[in-house]
């Protein structure tokens, strides 16, 4: 189906554009003059000629037909029928002096918009009126409306989110191929259906009583949970879930968009492993450990550190402290405060290896650093390792 031509940049929204097709001249410019009166939105052309109507709807943004029925050569419902068959579908008004409720019948089956028919007098012009602009009203409300749901559409149908959509009572009426991807299942074989085919048995209770949360808030839902592949196999999901309700708060719909983070979820895991075996690993050194990243952000300290720098507190709660004020602030241990922080920072600079360099502190004792420049995924780092000088290695 076509719409006729707008012209956005020159038209008022605002504007209703009528078409008036009638074999009287008189009449023609009698009823664009009352109708241009009665709404001043309103911009009323008139044409005698079929053909020449037609024409105007192909080329022009007409927003509403109103044609007479008996015209020579042809009747009102001939011109609607040939409207339709060249894909126009703007309202059309039979407005006719010639009146039966068979005629009226036969308009509204051949797709008329209304029928109205014509008597004496004025009144009837406010009738007619009334009639086009809600006709017209009606019209662009479904033609946005339309415009909308084909926007949102596309935008599920190409989201790299699966995606499904589920009415009222919770049956899914659209998955799209996002959704088919993770889930294995062709959407033919989910639609009408519900969760139960990709929900673990065990889970179907808990997932219900979400269901019924949902609904009742009208709100939205985000969780992580286990599903099932059409081949069986299990995998992990994040799910967004939304309820759509109307202007007074009825349920329309509810959209779930969900990805695959299986691998995510086994990465976050071993991540986790390898965090709690290098902690401990760290925390049974006999030496003082302290990594930063490239940022000079502190990522992990010992207990060790702190005990060796007579540091209070939880070292875990260290990581992100800048460690430009931390060495400043472990500086006041050593026998030359400035010359520490002058050090740390040219080691820094240079990011070349240190082995074995003594650091005097200020109660007479010793420690020995070790340096090292490391990678980290996102960057450049630093490790550094402190303990204390076995009496060998001792400053004379």
């Amino acid at each position: 189906m076509s719409e006729p031509p707008v012209d956005s940049g020159s038209e008022d929204a605002s504007t209703v554009r009528v078409l008036h097709v009638d074999d009287d001249p008189d009449y023609l410019d009698l009823t664009a003059t009352y109708l241009e009166r009665i709404d001043e939105a309103f911009e009323v052309s008139s044409e005698t000629d079929v053909g020449d109507a037609l024409d105007a709807l192909e080329t022009e943004p007409i927003d509403c037909v109103v044609s007479d029925y008996d015209m020579p050569g042809t009747d009102g419902l001939t011109l609607l029928q040939r409207v339709r068959d060249r894909g126009i579908e703007v309202p059309f008004v039979l407005f006719t002096g010639k009146g039966s409720e068979e005629i009226a019948s036969e308009a509204i089956s051949a797709g008329a918009t209304d029928y109205i028919q014509k008597v004496g007098g004025n009144d009837q012009y406010e009738v007619l009126a009334n009639r086009v602009r809600n006709a017209v009203d009606q019209h662009r409300s479904r033609v946005a409306l339309a415009a909308s749901q084909e926007r949102l559409s596309r935008f599920i149908d190409q989201s790299p989110l699966g995606t499904i959509e589920y009415d009222a009572d919770f049956r899914i009426v659209r998955v799209n191929p996002a959704a088919e991807e993770i889930l294995g299942y062709d959407e033919s074989e989910l639609l009408g259906g519900t969760w139960l085919p990709f929900v673990p048995e065990p889970e179907h209770r808990h997932v219900a009583a979400l269901e019924r949360d949902l609904l009742s808030d009208k709100g939205g839902y985000q969780s992580v949970n286990e599903n099932v592949r059409s081949d069986g196999e299990r995998i992990r999901c994040a799910w967004h879930n939304q309820v759509v309700t109307d202007a007074e708060g009825a349920v329309i719909g509810v959209f779930s968009q969900f990805e695959d983070v299986t691998e995510a979820e086994a990465r976050k895991r071993e991540i986790e492993r390898s965090n709690a075996v290098l902690s401990t690993a760290l925390d049974a050194l006999p030496v003082g450990m302290l990594v930063e990243d490239a940022d000079r952000r502190v990522i992990r300290v010992n207990e060790r550190l702190y005990e060796l720098f007579g540091v209070e507190g939880d070292p875990e709660a260290a990581a992100g402290r800048d460690c430009e004020a931390l060495a400043a602030e472990l500086s006041e241990r050593f026998a030359d405060p400035e010359g520490f922080v002058e050090r740390i920072e040219r080691i820094v600079g240079s990011r070349r290896p240190i082995d074995g360099e003594r650091l005097a502190l200020a109660d007479g004792d010793t420690l020995i650093l070790t340096y090292r420049p490391i990678d980290l995924p996102d960057g450049d780092g630093h490790l550094w390792a402190y303990r204390r000088a076995r009496s060998s290695e001792r400053a004379d």
